[in-house]
């Protein structure tokens, strides 16, 4: 049993899968990052056999499992947006071309290859704009909108992409093979193996992470307990809504203020509708109606002027207290969104805010 680079980087990158697996099993909301770990172990686990046991011979299995890996990849990301069980019986539905596959790599190899090529372009465009949609829908559902945001998944599934691509000029790409070589060789191989440990091991991280850092979506105020992307839009005007009036906005206001909700980080619009015991959406239309912002816009906005009047207290001596703490205080969890917010909001940086306002009122003390 001969033994190269490529095999040691199988050995590394199926322990990397199967402690990602270990990590992540007994948590609902990650079982689609388990399920990738493990079908990643597997495929290294298939890889060695193929390649250094001439496993090759008796089934070839690991093409298939090109067919497996991006609708494992778009589970992933679909779970780190929504709360609840990542996987439902009906998920099962996306391993059926995988089980397909593994019946045809000897006879239908090209057909196989093929299905690998077309599920990485859809796969990968569903998980782009599944994220687009959560991105666009964010602002109207939660007070840290930018705390939540997913940024990072773009570049993962851009090196998705890039990766598989890759993968598929260098396994069927064999028309190019005579004037690239390269592509064909070993050292291709490792790297093309490379990049796959460093997406298995940043794949766990993010999913580990994200599951501390956002609790997802709330299924109730979508309508499921595991909505499809199209449900993260706003739902259609079609739908009976109580049309709002001036007292639902006031409603709304008073008890933010009374009780100042809009100090609690993570607000949600959810959380909003059942403290003043109003529709969901309702809350949404007479926020939009009245001030013409969104759910995300406006809390902001109450924050930022609480912030103003602890930090005209301050300007005055009557209080201490760093400008942060003071965001902090008023419900901000970002010192960059609060600086975003209060320049975009005043024209000015808190610090020369509060520096003018002491001069104003230090030149007011004097001519007194």
């Amino acid at each position: 049993m001969e033994v190269n680079l490529a095999n040691l980087i199988q050995v590394a990158l199926a322990t990397i899968a199967l402690t990602g697996l270990a990590l992540s099993l007994g948590r609902p909301r990650l079982h689609a990052a388990a399920a990738l770990m493990a079908m990643t172990a597997a495929l290294m686990v298939f890889n060695l056999l193929e390649e250094a046991a001439g496993f090759r011979e008796v089934w070839l299995v690991t093409p298939a499992f090109r067919l497996l890996f991006p609708p494992l990849f778009y589970l992933l990301v679909r779970s780190l947006i929504f709360a609840g069980p990542a996987l439902r019986p009906a998920d099962m539905l996306h391993g059926l071309p995988f089980l397909a596959g593994l019946t045809l790599t000897g006879s239908q190899l090209d057909l196989v290859e093929h299905g690998a090529r077309m599920s990485l372009l859809a796969y990968a465009g569903a998980s782009a704009w599944l994220v687009h949609r959560f991105h666009k829908a964010l602002p109207e559902r939660r007070s840290d909108a930018a705390r939540v945001r997913l940024n990072l998944l773009y570049a993962m599934i851009t090196v998705f992409v890039v990766n598989g691509g890759f993968d598929s000029l260098r396994i069927d790409g064999r028309w190019l093979h005579g004037d690239w070589p390269w592509l064909a060789s070993t050292e291709a191989y490792v790297v093309q193996l490379s990049i796959s440990l460093a997406m298995a091991a940043a794949l766990v991280g993010l999913a580990v992470r994200r599951e501390s850092l956002f609790e997802g979506l709330a299924p109730g105020s979508l309508g499921g307990e595991a909505p499809p992307p199209e449900q993260l839009a706003l739902q259609p005007p079609s739908q009976a809504i109580p049309a709002p009036d001036h007292t639902v906005f006031a409603r709304i206001e008073r008890v933010l203020r009374e009780e100042a909700l809009y100090s609690e980080p993570r607000l949600t619009r959810a959380e909003l509708a059942t403290a003043v015991q109003l529709p969901d959406r309702q809350v949404s239309q007479a926020i939009r109606q009245a001030t013409g912002r969104n759910f995300n816009d406006y809390i902001n906005a109450l924050r930022l002027e609480d912030v103003c009047a602890m930090l005209e207290e301050a300007a005055a001596g009557q209080s201490n207290g760093s400008v942060l703490d003071i965001a902090y205080t008023a419900g901000f969890s970002s010192k960059s969104v609060f600086n975003a917010v209060f320049k975009r909001e005043t024209g000015q940086t808190p610090t020369h805010w509060l520096a003018a306002r002491r001069s104003v009122l230090s030149g007011a003390s004097s001519a007194d």
